[in-house]
């Protein structure tokens, strides 16, 4: 929570200023999806923002711009937890 509040500092901006939330689904360890997922979801539901669940596969290179086709994705049934 820390990071994400002081990346949120750094640019100069507010919760309140998240529209849009991109959370990796995994693969991934147990804890650490289920924290993202809170987080993202407790911002998402506190603004109204748009929750968008990818998997890490779908960043092939880093690819960021892959995330842009993934925008109309908006399920977060399924995450992958790995052991």
């Amino acid at each position: 929570m820390n990071l994400l509040l002081n990346f949120i500092n750094k640019k100069k901006l507010k919760i309140s200023d998240i529209h849009r939330i991109f959370v990796n689904l995994g693969p991934g360890k147990f804890t650490s999806l289920r924290i993202s997922l809170s987080v993202a979801k407790a911002i998402s539901l506190a603004n109204s923002a748009i929750l968008v669940g990818f998997k890490s596969q779908d960043l092939i290179n880093k690819n960021y711009n892959n995330l842009i086709k993934l925008d109309k994705n908006k399920s977060l049934i399924k995450p992958l937890y790995s052991s």
